[in-house]
């Protein structure tokens, strides 16, 4: 599958039930056949779980019309480390490569970051990778690692209350750079929709939609940014899908663009791993 192929909604695993994992199969299959055709993988998910699971929905769907993506995650100590996660990724999922691979956190790597990138763009000659991503980094390890290996995903934290990638420059930079911005927490977790904003109150009565529409809408249509949505809810899978297809007022998008929230602004990020809040932590600093 191609880059430009990739459905406007990626399927997120987080909290994917290992316990009863056929009913979530089905929800899954669902969505596929809906068109959702990214799905992101994570290791630290369940310790390994979530991705055996997901071995089942791979083998339920055709390999050749599902994009996965894989992350780097247990601490990469050594340059071999980098192949050896993908192989155990490979080994569980009985595939012969990912379409992606990016490191989930700049902080798992006790090794050079760039290195660590070298290694991934050698495993795209091999054949075992296809595209190659980056996550929760700042503007400046960005632009470092895309100067040497070109990247083609970024995934990053992004929604109508934590807009500090847009702030600090990653957003156009990927715009500019023919960088795939893939958001989680794009709802973050209902809790956005929960606060009942007066502009999502509004909005969402205007266009007879869901408050959580409204913010997809805005993200998929106007910001041009690729949610990861975690849900095996059918109804709420369907309403997710339909917020692609309505179109809000010009004047409506700019007041979601101008909305900011003094709670996330007010916090500022560790960029260096210091003890303070990592940008994959900010969702979750309040209600």
């Amino acid at each position: 599958m191609k880059k430009e192929d990739i459905f406007k909604i990626g399927i997120g695993t987080w909290k994917i039930n290992c316990d009863d994992f056929d009913k979530d199969l089905d929800a899954l299959i669902y969505s596929y056949q809906k068109g959702e055709n990214y799905l992101s993988l994570y290791m630290m998910y369940n310790d390994g779980k979530v991705v055996n699971e997901m071995r089942k929905f791979i083998d339920k769907v055709d390999r050749q019309n599902i994009f996965i993506n894989a992350n780097l995650e247990p601490m990469i100590e050594k340059i071999e480390d980098v192949e050896k996660q993908l192989d155990e990724y490979l080994d569980i999922l009985n595939i012969d490569y990912v379409d992606s691979l990016q490191v989930h956190d700049p902080f798992v790597s006790k090794i050079p970051l760039l290195d660590v990138y070298k290694e991934i763009a050698k495993l795209v000659e091999k054949g075992k990778v296809r595209y190659i991503g980056i996550s929760n980094t700042n503007l400046e390890q960005l632009e470092d690692i895309n100067s040497v290996v070109k990247i083609d995903f970024f995934e990053g934290l992004y929604n109508l209350e934590c807009k500090t990638y847009e702030d600090i420059g990653v957003l156009d930079y990927c715009h500019e750079n023919d960088i795939k911005f893939v958001c989680y927490q794009p709802l973050r977790r209902n809790r956005a929709s929960n606060r009942n904003y007066p502009i999502l109150v509004e909005l969402a009565k205007k266009y007879n939609k869901t408050q959580n529409q409204i913010i997809l809408n805005w993200i998929i249509n106007e910001k041009k940014i690729m949610p990861l949505i975690k849900s095996t809810n059918i109804e709420r899978i369907s309403e997710n899908i339909d917020s692609i297809y309505f179109k809000m007022d010009d004047t409506d998008y700019e007041k979601l663009n101008k909305f900011r929230s003094e709670e996330f602004d007010s916090i500022e990020i560790d960029w260096s791993g210091n003890g303070g809040i990592l940008i994959d932590q900010l969702a979750n600093q309040f209600k």
